[in-house]
C-alpha cells in the first residue's frame, strides 16, 4: 500500500503569470491516493482560513496601531504654559514685598498677572482616545482570537490523531488491486481477507487509529 500511495503523489510547478511571474513546485495527490491515505490530512480547511485572515489582521492592527499614536500624540503638542517664570518671586532687599499675585501694577488699567490668567483660563483639552486606535485594539483582539483558535484546532487535531502510528502499522500490511479497484488485507493482519472498497478500507484503517469517525468527513 504504501508504494501505491507515494506513487499517486506527483510534483508540480507553477508558473506565474507575466514576464517576472515566481515559479513555485508544489506537490498534488490523485483521488487514489487521498483515499488510500492513513490518516486525514492534518491542516484543515478551517485552520487555512484562520492564519490566512490572521496575517492582514495583524497588519492592519500594526498600521492602525501606529496612525493612532501620531494622532494621539498631535493632540497633545504646542500646549501654551502660562505659568510664572521660576525667577518671578526674587525676594529682592529692596522690594522685600513680591508683585501682586492677582496683578501687574494698580489703577483701573491693571493687567492681570500671568499666574492670575493661568488660574482663569479653563483646562487644556487633551482630547480622547482617537477612534483609530480603538479599531487597532479591536483588531488586536480579533489577532489573538484567530491565533488562539487556530492553536488550540491544531492541537486537537494532533491529540485526535496520536493513533496514527497503530493505523499506519495495518496500513502497511495491506495491499490495492489496480484492475477491481478494491484493497485487501493478509490472513496475518487480524481483519477479514475480502475486497474492501475504498471506503471501507479507509474506515477500517482509521479506526484502528482511533479517529474513525473523520472517515465519512473526508470521504473521497
Amino acid at each position: 500500500m504504501p508504494a501505491v500511495v507515494l506513487a499517486e503523489r506527483r510534483s508540480v510547478t507553477v508558473r506565474g503569470s507575466g514576464s517576472g511571474g515566481r515559479t513555485e513546485t508544489r506537490e498534488e495527490v490523485s483521488a487514489l491516493g487521498r483515499a488510500l491515505a492513513p490518516a486525514p490530512p492534518t491542516a484543515t480547511t478551517a485552520l487555512r482560513v484562520m492564519l490566512v485572515l490572521a496575517f492582514p489582521a495583524l497588519f492592519a492592527t500594526v498600521a492602525t496601531f501606529f496612525e493612532g499614536m501620531q494622532q494621539r500624540n498631535a493632540s497633545g503638542e504646542h500646549q501654551p504654559d502660562f505659568s510664572p517664570p521660576s525667577w518671578w518671586k526674587t525676594g529682592h532687599p529692596v522690594f522685600p514685598n513680591d508683585l501682586p499675585t492677582g496683578y501687574l501694577g494698580t489703577g483701573p488699567g491693571a493687567l492681570p498677572s500671568p499666574a492670575a490668567t493661568q488660574a482663569a483660563a479653563p483646562p487644556a483639552d487633551t482630547g480622547g482616545t482617537p477612534a483609530v486606535l480603538v479599531v487597532s485594539f479591536l483588531l488586536m483582539a480579533l489577532v489573538l482570537g484567530l491565533v488562539a483558535g487556530a492553536v488550540t484546532l491544531f492541537v486537537t487535531r494532533r491529540r485526535r490523531l496520536a493513533g496514527r502510528p497503530r493505523a499506519e502499522r495495518l496500513w502497511n500490511q495491506a495491499w490495492y488491486c489496480d484492475r477491481c479497484g478494491t484493497a485487501h488485507f493478509p490472513p496475518t493482519a487480524g481483519q477479514d481477507t475480502g475486497a474492501l472498497s475504498l471506503a471501507d478500507f479507509r474506515r477500517t484503517v482509521w479506526t484502528a487509529g482511533g479517529y474513525g469517525d473523520l472517515a465519512e468527513r473526508y470521504r473521497v
